[in-house]
């Protein structure tokens, strides 16, 4: 069984290559955020956040987990 310690490191490093992207129109889907998003590394992960507090907001956003910090860093220093 994994302890605490070994818990909290493993989700700090997936907090530390995951990126967050907001104001996404709603045709935008996985596949194009991962489209456009491989060219700084490899996308592992795209999960969109419903938005509860606009109901009728037209944008939406996203959590993009990349393999690896650097990789999460490199597309935020070019966004």
């Amino acid at each position: 069984m994994d302890s605490a310690e070994e818990k909290y490191a493993a989700f700090e490093e997936t907090v530390n290559r995951t990126v967050y992207v907001d104001n996404l129109s709603p045709l935008v889907t996985e596949a194009v955020l991962k489209t456009a998003f491989n060219q700084f590394g490899n996308v592992e992960k795209v999960e969109f956040i419903a938005n509860f507090t606009q109901l009728r907001s037209t944008s939406r956003c996203a959590l993009v987990e990349m393999q690896n910090p650097k990789q999460a860093s490199l597309l935020l220093f070019c966004l």
